[in-house]
């Protein structure tokens, strides 16, 4: 039987987005659509008892058409919906069976079809089709002062992150560089490593809420309990703030005190936990801190600074890891639901990147095409997720020279073997 079905390969994004599709109600508007169908020998998608038949559209009645399908199985089901595409839109409507014989199907006049948006170039879906891509940089900056300060502040950083093989090596040495000016009391520590009650108090905080924990002085309570400026730096505020509304301001400020003394002892003058993240997710941490010896403290610029270096670097991680796995010719390549000349919908299965591509949404694509790479550039600007999938609607903005002609060139070679 010449049919697939439902849940199968037919994508269903196109299906999903209808709820906000126009409607098409005029009689002589879809007499006209389906006079085209039948003149262009337009394929017709066919949806019935759970199967999708190739059908096209033989003769036009006033009040039926016949189309034609090959290997159609006919149920006791009466209802059915066409989907085509035509004039550079995609059609589906919802159709009544009156009849069927050996000449084909008669279905009642269609009295809507719903459309959506036309559109610059036309999609070809595609099963077999692969690509590879990695991140390019997006602003890490709240804004483009904030990021022209951390082009100044990290001039060699910046200059790695941006390129395409960044070198794990060469980030953690400028990271350990940078720490060092501050103090050689540091180390790494990593949340896989540890059990959950195990945990310190700052490193509980520092997984929940993902910003770096930050004491400027051990041997003032203010440092403990004053809020810090920086938005990104936290201390232990707010659990002041929780335990004096629930036990009242002088028990909260003892249990603060206590934390104070168990830090001092230790011989810690100011001390910050700043978060190793991979793809967003906090995975371990950089602890810095100065003692007596050193006679110094970390002021609240310098805790800014690691702050801002470990999210350069973890922004780095995250890069290496999505090259290692979806770029490199031994990763495991992307599949490409459809493409046009304007952009292309992917498909993968990792969840994480998904949530990462959301705040980094330049990527680099090798989508192969007539026996070699292209090299695309685009933008991701649509996500969904269904059945376990993620989706990527990406938009191109620039592409090698010579390619985008290659990928017209691809399309159009394409479009008689496919349902538009």
């Amino acid at each position: 039987m010449d049919a697939t079905k439902y849940d199968t390969n037919i994508p269903r994004q196109e299906a999903d987005s209808f709820a906000e599709a126009e409607v098409e109600k005029s009689y002589y508007g879809i007499l006209n659509l389906l006079y085209y169908l039948k003149a262009k020998y337009t394929r017709i998608h066919f949806r019935y008892s759970g199967y999708v038949y190739t059908a096209h559209c033989e003769s036009i009645e006033q009040n039926e058409v016949l189309l034609v399908a090959h290997g159609f199985q006919e149920t006791q089901e009466r209802r059915a919906v066409i989907q085509f595409e035509a004039y550079n839109r995609y059609y589906k409507g919802h159709v009544l069976i009156l009849r069927t014989n050996e000449t084909g199907i008669y279905i009642q006049f269609p009295q809507e079809l719903q459309y959506l948006q036309r559109r610059r170039h036309i999609r070809l879906r595609f099963d077999d089709l692969f690509m590879r891509f990695t991140i390019l940089y997006s602003p890490i900056g709240h804004s483009r002062l904030d990021e022209k300060n951390l082009e100044s502040r990290f001039p060699f950083v910046m200059h790695e992150i941006v390129r395409e093989d960044v070198s794990m090596q060469t980030m953690y040495r400028m990271l350990v560089s940078e720490v060092q000016a501050m103090s050689s009391d540091f180390f790494l520590g990593f949340f896989t490593d540890k059990n959950k009650e195990d945990l310190s108090l700052e490193e509980k905080m520092l997984l929940e809420t993902g910003k770096t924990f930050y004491i400027e002085d051990t041997m003032r309570v203010a440092a403990y309990i004053a809020p810090p400026e920086n938005p990104n730096l936290i201390n232990l505020s707010s659990i002041f703030e929780k335990d004096a509304a629930e036990t009242g301001e002088s028990r909260a400020l003892e249990k603060i005190e206590a934390k104070r003394r168990l830090d001092s002892r230790k011989f810690i003058v100011s001390y910050l936990l700043s978060p190793i993240k991979l793809f967003g997710e906090v995975y371990g941490y950089i602890r810095v801190e100065t003692n007596p010896f050193d006679k110094k403290y970390i002021n609240p610029m310098q805790a800014a600074d690691i702050d801002r270096l470990t999210e350069l670097f973890s922004y780095a991680l995250s890069k290496i890891q999505i090259r290692s796995s979806h770029f490199d010719p031994s990763s495991v390549e992307t599949r490409v639901v459809n493409i046009s000349l304007s952009g292309l919908l992917l498909e993968f299965s990792d969840g994480a990147i998904f949530r990462y591509l959301k705040q980094h949404r330049r990527i680099k694509m090798l989508v192969p095409v007539m026996g070699d790479d292209l090299e695309l550039f685009g933008e991701i600007v649509r996500f969904s997720e269904r059945n376990g999938f993620y989706y990527l609607g990406v938009l191109f903005f620039k592409s090698k020279p010579g390619d985008m002609i290659r990928l017209e060139k691809f399309v159009h070679e394409n479009m008689q073997f496919q349902f538009l």
